[in-house]
């Protein structure tokens, strides 16, 4: 809980900086797309194992069920 109070700490005393060309603005629609592309993409990695695995093991225990 300490070293979080010192990060927060820190990058509340952080100089703000400029805007150049290199800098993604939070309020456009580019942001937006961007968020929710990344956020789809890491819930359906995350979901999309179990969904893969559940007919494979199906298949694995109905055929270990044929040959015993």
């Amino acid at each position: 809980m300490i070293l979080v109070l010192a990060l927060a700490g820190r990058l509340a005393n952080k100089k703000i900086t400029p805007s150049s060309v290199g800098t993604l603005t939070t309020n456009d629609a580019l942001f937006a797309f961007i968020l929710v592309m990344i956020i789809l993409l890491v819930g359906g990695l995350t979901f999309l194992p179990a969904l893969t695995m559940g007919p494979i093991a199906e298949h694995m225990q109905l055929f270990s069920s044929i040959v015993h």
